[in-house]
């Protein structure tokens, strides 16, 4: 009889709220949620915003409009999968403006429970499509926020970008600044909440035509943020590209700091796009986590211009979040966990399309 009524109940709940709720050990156990930013740059009123999506099935369970006149681009997740920070940026392109950050809190039902803007303001210029990498990240203790973004006054045909962290309890901000011209992309940290991994990369200035590489020679540097000075380029060099590891996309680090997760372009796999983890001690291929092939043969590599690749992990460091925003099809589209790749789609069971251009777990 008891059985029964807890079904019963459990059945009543479901008709009531008239969705499934969020399985937070669906899909390969890991994070219940996916938060994303999508619409960056778009009109009218709406069109940009946060949503909050079930990692197993894709389901929207809440979203969140940015206000008139601004865009989100950015989202970042902390430990718990329930507190998330937003950026929210003006459409119209500017050299210099005042950026603001949201932190954001979801619900065990999906349901975004808080939307509170931080006092911290973000002074970089916004708005340049080719510059869309960037991106948050919060610190495993939940105190620090670091972010990357297009320092003020920067010339409309050049790229720089800087790296700041802020701490959430006092407001206090530190900035690096890179003295060439840069495109930076995959911030994560470390467990010690203290340094902080980053995908650098140089902008070619080719024409957005697809054929053309838009950026090139990839590195992934590790800033150490209690350390002096103020140039990201006095950072230390984890992983380059090389004669086999010939292109690198997105990267995130491992919380012990001794391995990297990349997306990139592997030889030994016959050039088509890997996800694979390597050693920083040494730079070693450790193991292929994804490589994508059709019928046999591999498919083409990530779009030249790949600004909008992101690779992201859970604290455990044995789910990671694939996706490739350029790559239409949904191969380019996944999750990894403990070693296995499964595909998450474009379009979610509702026919609702699911095109972020940033997001987080």
């Amino acid at each position: 009889m008891s059985a029964v009524a807890v079904a019963f109940s459990v059945a009543l709940v479901v008709m009531v709220s008239g969705r499934s709720q969020p399985d937070a050990a669906a899909g390969g156990g890991g994070p219940a949620f996916i938060v994303a930013a999508t619409g960056f740059g778009e009109l009218p009123k709406g069109a940009s915003r946060v949503e909050v999506r079930g990692s197993r099935t894709e389901q929207l369970y809440d979203t969140r409009a940015a206000s008139h006149g601004l865009t989100f681009q950015y989202v970042g997740a902390a430990q718990d999968n329930r507190t998330f920070f937003v950026m929210e940026v003006p459409i119209r392109q500017t050299a210099c403006n005042t950026i603001h950050i949201y932190r954001m809190r979801v619900a065990d039902s999906g349901k975004i429970s808080s939307f509170t803007p931080l006092g911290t303001r973000i002074q970089g210029g916004t708005m340049r499509r080719e510059a869309l990498p960037g991106g948050l990240a919060v610190s495993p203790d939940g105190k620090k926020l670091a972010y990357a973004v297009l320092p003020c006054g920067i010339p409309a045909d050049r790229l720089f970008y800087k790296i700041g962290v802020v701490d959430l309890r006092t407001g206090a901000q530190r900035e690096w600044t890179d003295p060439r011209e840069s495109v930076v992309s995959s911030l994560s940290w470390t467990a010690d909440d203290r340094k902080v991994a980053f995908l650098r990369r140089e902008p070619t200035h080719q024409p957005d035509d697809g054929n053309h590489p838009l950026t090139k020679n990839g590195v992934v540097r590790l800033l150490d943020t209690d350390a002096n000075g103020s140039s990201l380029l006095s950072s230390r060099i984890l992983v380059r590209q090389s004669a086999r590891l010939t292109n690198l996309w997105a990267a995130a680090i491992s919380g012990d700091g001794d391995t990297i997760s990349v997306v990139g372009e592997y030889t030994p796999l016959d050039g088509a796009y890997t996800i694979c983890e390597i050693a920083v001690a040494d730079g070693r291929v450790l193991r292929t986590l994804y490589h994508e092939t059709m019928d046999g043969q591999p498919v083409p590599p990530l779009p030249n211009w790949s600004g909008r690749v992101a690779l992201r992990t859970d604290p455990s460091g044995r789910h990671l979040l694939f996706h490739d925003g350029g790559n239409l099809n949904d191969v380019g589209f996944g999750r990894i966990d403990d070693g296995r790749f499964r595909t998450l789609q474009h379009t979610d069971a509702h026919d609702e399309a699911f095109d972020p251009d940033d997001l987080a777990w």
